[in-house]
């Protein structure tokens, strides 16, 4: 037989005492290599140690049979030890102070294992460890020095090679010396016996498998529901119905989508210290932080067990578990519930975006159409209008949106131009507004239907984009009410020539615009443009950088009233530097911007070019 011997005491009693049987370092290495692969590494290393105590206890007794002095014992337990093959050799020394010829009062002891066959199993059969492996070692060690000593020794093994270290040391003392460094280490001495582990062991997996076949039938319930059609707040009082828990579905903002098992007062009182919490705990961003894998958050009034929604490899919202106390064992043990929550929340949603991504592309192009006049008929566009759920007979407006990066984009142009125009088709879609929305030359292009205040409503998508997108800076125009599908392009040109207008305002009516806008929409851009060349005279070059920056001078001049204080500061310019701009522009245009009549007139064709797309302020 391979390997070296090794004594194991046999643990059953006969009349002939104790008997002592043979085996390889390697048979004792695969024994111990099954207890911890059916036990587990903090189990196994209990069994061992008290397997180890057993021997030395054994040893212990039969050394003091032949003598009582406890010198003498403990330097017979380094032959002991060697006697058993579990270790190549050992080098130890102690201290020992005796309260009287028989009595211990202290004991301070340190040596190291050689070559030790325990490490060097583990080693070879589970790799290295993340504590000392040395349990029967040890536990030999403590169970021979206590009963020799007649009180509690314990030995500590401080490193193992089967850890990654140099060497295998130990280091001894009474148990009341250790004090607090030894209590983790003393719960693996209490006695628990084999059937105990296994029943242990069983109770734990018929646990699991409990706990396996209620998520089982959980999850094929849930699947069950969306297969059936069911929306999310059905998808949640499904939940609360079977785990009775209260939950809640909502976006990353933690705004409301669904909740089932809460009140309306209580929910919204947790949600508002949730927010509250979440804010404090992120003040550098003055947001909400962002959840990507589940997790346990406690405030003063609730716990809860968050899980994101995932959509295309991305969060859009959470689903949260809501416990009144303690939660940290529910938690534990709902995680695989509040995932397939998230799951069946995540396959709704993305039908539901698949969907209303469809109808929207659709919505899209047939605004492109009827742009474009690519129907052949009026009654063709009304009736397709029908099957889009808006009904074109009844009046409408267009609104063009305008967006230039504010600073650095945080993402690619297509990427942003695409999630913007899902984000404001969402928002009109969850404010109930029915609207057709595309783009068309560059910009946002929205058809909608007349209402009771539409610059509110404009307000509202303005302060949605800008809140969701704020790496870009945005400017609407908005068309006066049409009565007739067929005039769409005309409204068109007013939506985009109070666009234009937008230098001071983000948001504009073609309606504020007043004569501009009548002069604009009358059609006659080639007398607009003689009458301002005529005008203008040497400011009209606009291909001149110099001149265009006297024309935006001029401009806010004008629009200021001929104010030089407010000229100044809108223009950063001294007083000095603004006065010599002035002079300069009356010497070339040969006009006295003091003359109301005449600086009426210029400010009127300026705002007619910016109008036109000719210049920019």
């Amino acid at each position: 037989m391979k390997g070296n011997l090794v004594n194991i005491l046999e643990p059953h009693h006969s009349e002939e005492g104790n008997k002592k049987i043979l085996t390889t370092t390697s048979a004792f290495g695969l024994l111990r290599k099954g207890i911890i692969e059916n036990l587990g590494t903090r189990r196994a290393k209990g069994f061992l140690l008290r397997y180890g105590w057993s021997l030395g206890v054994s040893d212990a007794e039969e050394a003091m049979l032949t003598s009582t002095s406890i010198d003498d014992l403990l330097k017979q337990a380094s032959i002991l030890h060697l006697s058993t093959g579990h270790i190549k050799d050992i080098q130890s020394e102690r201290v020992i102070e005796m309260s009287d010829s028989e009595t211990i009062k202290s004991i301070i002891g340190k040596g190291k294992w050689i070559d030790s066959f325990e490490a060097n199993e583990h080693l070879k059969n589970h790799g290295l460890a993340d504590m000392p492996a040395c349990h029967t070692l040890t536990g030999y060690a403590s169970g021979y020095m206590s009963t020799v000593c007649k009180k509690s020794v314990i030995v500590k093994e401080t490193s193992c090679i089967a850890k990654g270290d140099a060497e295998c040391c130990f280091e001894a003392r009474l148990q009341e010396d250790w004090r607090s460094d030894i209590q983790d280490e003393l719960k693996f001495y209490h006695e628990t016996n084999i059937i105990e582990e296994l029943e242990y062991t069983y109770e734990q997996l018929l646990e699991q498998r409990n706990y396996i076949e209620k998520v089982s039938i959980f999850h094929k319930k849930l699947t069950e529901s969306v297969s059936n059609g069911s929306n999310l707040q059905e998808i949640a009082n499904t939940t609360f119905k079977l785990l009775r828990i209260p939950l809640s579905i909502e976006d990353l903002s933690f705004q409301k989508i669904v909740y089932a098992g809460l009140d309306d007062v209580e929910y919204s009182r947790l949600s508002k210290e949730l927010k509250e919490s979440l804010i404090r705990k992120n003040r550098k961003k003055n947001s909400l932080l962002l959840f990507n894998e589940t997790t346990r958050l406690k405030t003063e009034h609730q716990e809860r067990l968050i899980t994101p929604i995932i959509v295309q490899k991305k969060v859009i919202g959470y689903c949260t578990f809501l416990y009144s106390g303690d939660c940290e064992k529910s938690a534990e043990n709902n995680i695989m519930f509040i995932e397939r929550v998230a799951n069946a929340a995540s396959l709704l949603l993305l039908n539901e975006k698949t969907s209303f991504e469809a109808l929207e592309k659709m919505k899209g192009y047939f605004l492109e159409q009827i742009l474009k006049k690519q129907y052949s008929s009026r009654e063709e566009i009304i009736n397709r209008g029908r099957y889009m759920g808006m009904d074109l007979e009844n009046p409408f407006y267009i609104a063009a949106i305008d967006y230039k990066e504010n600073g650095k984009a945080a993402k690619k142009q297509t990427d942003h131009v695409e999630q913007l125009l899902e984000s404001i088709a969402k928002y009109l879609d969850i404010q109930g507004y029915k609207a057709l929305i595309g783009q068309y030359e560059g910009n946002f292009i929205m058809l909608i239907p007349e209402m009771a205040n539409i610059l509110r409503a404009m307000e509202k998508i303005l302060k949605h984009i800008e809140t969701t997108y704020p790496a870009y800076h945005y400017k609407i125009g908005i068309s006066d009410k049409s009565e007739e599908i067929e005039s769409v392009l005309d409204n068109l040109e007013e939506s985009l020539i109070a666009l234009r207008m937008a230098t001071e305002k983000k948001l504009i009516q073609f309606s504020d615009l007043g004569i501009v806008g009548v002069l604009i929409n009358s059609k006659n851009v080639s007398g607009i443009k003689k009458i301002a060349k005529q005008e203008l005279g040497p400011l009209y070059k606009l291909s001149d950088s110099k001149q265009k920056e006297l024309i935006k001078t001029l401009y806010v001049f004008l629009a200021n009233g001929g104010k030089l204080q407010q000229t100044m500061d809108d223009l950063a310019l001294s007083m000095s530097g603004l006065m010599y701009r002035i002079n300069k522009i009356e010497n070339l245009i040969q006009k006295d911007l003091r003359d109301s009549s005449q600086s009426y007139q210029l400010l009127l064709i300026l705002d007619s070019l910016i109008a036109l797309g000719e210049l920019e302020i």
